[in-house]
């Protein structure tokens, strides 16, 4: 570089090149010589490389803070260095556990401990993986399943620190709900975060004069901004209980931004606290308001009370209603007066001794409470309007939020939350743990190690902490056992299918069929050469009385409402066109892809059934 144009170029002209260099030319200019590589260690570049290569950091690096000091006071070069290991290390992890079943569990636990740092690697797997790739489904499927992993765990995480009654934000708890039903966009916790944060701005942006506003006042513009912008309410009364609703990054992020009620008061709550107001949800029945509560050294219209003057829990009853508001957002953008409140409540038939609790505040458990009933009763509309459709033949929707993953949402929170002391919590996390239990070995058998680690302290000295250390046991040891291979019986006859009279067996795995009897759609995950279900299963769904009984092939399969099935081989009727998008998105957790020429998917499962 001494003889080089650049020699006379002074370094701040350098450093100033250097800062629009990739960090693969960064270290390559750094290694011409002694005063290059001096520019290339100035820290303001290697911060930049750090927050243009990685969107997702773990809260362990403390990014924020990081970028509030000065440069200097990062050591930012090393930090790049070891995104870059941890992004390898994952990359090896996670192509190791597309290659075979055995330990593909224990390898997506290992990849998504490293938590929030994997997040862009994943979704670089997921999202920009070719269609082209021998391995797209597989490669697609396993990233969304890490990715899904690592989201529940933070949401789990959450909701534990809120039993424990640590601090937790009110857009946390309900945050952590849509953790289990992130889609392709936006929605993360931090997502939700800098959306409050922007729409807070935005409020102060529009008046000047904000902050030198009474309380009174300023809950009143925060809702006037927030309907403004369409951001809470809900224009369909008829869609009111629909599943979308009860997730507050769909209303923040999707459009239309409706909401229940609930969800357009957490987001006023959260977006006033931005603003110096203190709004809570109320605890009021069948509708959920904001309460505001004056400061404790003044009046919401901003009359000075002093520093002397008591906290809301030491003042009298009528001081207290006097210095407290509610707004209900969802509806109006204007303070709804108190005695309006009252006289619903009195038709309602709440006896007076008990309206002072409905119209104040309630805790944030609560609210999650609260959350799960709201999605538990939509969840159980949703599969009435597919049973419905499937009925008139309307094919399977895949709107989002996926239905399967909101209820896996509400069975954790009905688990996790409540207080261990009281029988209640006991007795509910007792009706819940099979239906969590089944759900979880159906459609979440990545999350071996949350079932692992949070359900079995709950039945500390109970008969479920048994059950629970059986299936784990049992779980971690199909997981980690070598897939013994199934040969086929008849090898001559692995492309003879469904003709009557042939030997061995006549599907392979990957083939999309047709249910002869029922109509439905599904496709072949696993074979047996004869009936292998036990004797009360056969005798229930009558398998003697079929025309080639127990002694003709059976087929494990995913039909196209996603559950897994056993089937005679005399009921499925191959077909040879592409699958409908229900069915492709769960492929990936058999499957490497879709073999357009051949009319079925290709096996990722050679390990187990090596001749298909």
């Amino acid at each position: 570089m001494d003889h080089s144009p650049f020699a006379i170029l002074p370094d701040e002209l350098l450093e100033a090149i250097v800062f629009y260099l990739p960090p693969v030319a960064t270290v390559a200019f750094g290694a011409t010589c002694k005063r290059s590589n001096q520019i290339t260690y100035e820290p303001l570049v290697w911060r930049r490389h750090c927050i243009q290569e990685w969107r997702h950091w773990d809260a362990r690096h403390e990014l924020k803070d990081k970028l509030r000091l000065p440069p200097v006071q990062t050591k930012w070069r090393l930090l790049f260095n070891e995104r870059r290991r941890i992004d390898t290390e994952a990359l090896e992890l996670f192509d190791a556990l597309l290659l075979e079943q055995q330990d593909r569990l224990y390898r997506m636990e290992r990849v998504a401990k490293l938590g929030y740092d994997i997040k862009d690697v994943m979704l670089r797997q997921r999202d920009e993986t070719r269609d082209e790739a021998e391995d797209v489904l597989a490669r697609r499927y396993h990233a969304n399943a890490i990715l899904g992993q690592i989201h529940r765990a933070t949401a789990l995480e959450k909701w534990q620190r809120l039993r424990q009654r640590q601090m937790v934000r009110l857009e946390e708890v309900l945050g952590a709900y849509d953790l289990f039903v992130l889609g392709g966009g936006k929605g993360d916790l931090s997502d939700i975060d800098r959306e409050l944060d922007r729409i807070a701005e935005c409020i102060r942006a529009r008046d000047p004069d904000f902050d030198e506003l009474s309380i009174r006042k300023k809950a009143v513009q925060i809702a006037k901004y927030l309907r403004s912008e369409n951001l809470v309410g809900n224009v369909s009364e008829a869609n009111y209980h629909a599943l979308r609703n009860n997730f507050i990054s769909i209303a923040l992020f999707e459009d239309p931004h409706t909401s229940l009620p609930l969800q357009s008061v957490a987001i006023y709550c959260a977006v006033a606290r931005r603003l110096g107001v203190n709004a809570k949800p109320s605890n009021y029945p069948d509708h959920v308001h904001a309460v505001i509560e004056a400061p404790a050294n003044a009046s919401l219209d901003g009359a000075s009370r002093g520093p002397s003057y008591p906290p809301t829990d030491q003042r009298p009853l009528q001081e207290n209603e006097a210095n407290t508001m509610h707004m209900d957002p969802w509806r109006s953008s204007s303070e709804i007066p108190r005695q309006h409140l009252t006289t619903r409540l009195s038709q309602m038939g709440a006896p007076v001794a008990q309206h002072a609790h409905h119209l104040g505040a309630t805790s944030n458990l609560e609210i999650a409470l609260r959350t799960g009933r709201n999605i538990m009763n939509s969840v159980q509309e949703a599969r009435d309007a597919q049973r419905h459709a499937a009925a008139h033949g309307t094919p399977r929707s895949t709107a989002y939020p996926d239905v399967e993953s909101a209820w896996y949402a509400m069975l954790w929170s009905m688990l996790v939350l409540g207080d261990a002391t009281q029988p209640s919590t006991l007795h509910r996390r007792r009706q819940v743990l099979p239906y969590l239990v089944e759900h979880y070995q159906a459609h979440f058998p990545e999350d071996l190690n949350l079932i692992e680690t949070v359900v079995p302290p709950m039945f500390e000295g109970e008969r479920e902490y048994r059950v629970l250390e059986h299936l784990i046991r049992t779980s971690r040891a199909a997981d980690a056992a070598r897939r013994t291979p199934a040969h086929r019986p008849n090898k001559e006859h692995l492309r003879a299918w469904m003709i009557p009279g042939v030997g061995g067996v006549a599907a392979r795995i990957g083939t999309h069929f047709k249910h002869k009897r029922y109509g439905y759609a599904g496709v072949v995950v696993g074979w047996d050469v004869k009936c292998s279900a036990e004797p009360r299963w056969i005798e229930q769904y009558h398998v003697d009385d079929l025309p080639r009984g127990r002694e003709q092939p059976f087929y494990n399969v995913v039909a196209d409402d996603l559950s897994i099935r056993y089937v005679a081989e005399e009921n499925i009727s191959a077909v040879h066109e592409r699958p409908d998008e229900a069915l492709m998105r769960v492929a990936g957790r058999y499957f490497k892809r879709w073999d357009e020429g051949e009319g079925c998917f290709v096996s990722n499962m050679r390990d187990e059934y090596p001749d298909d």
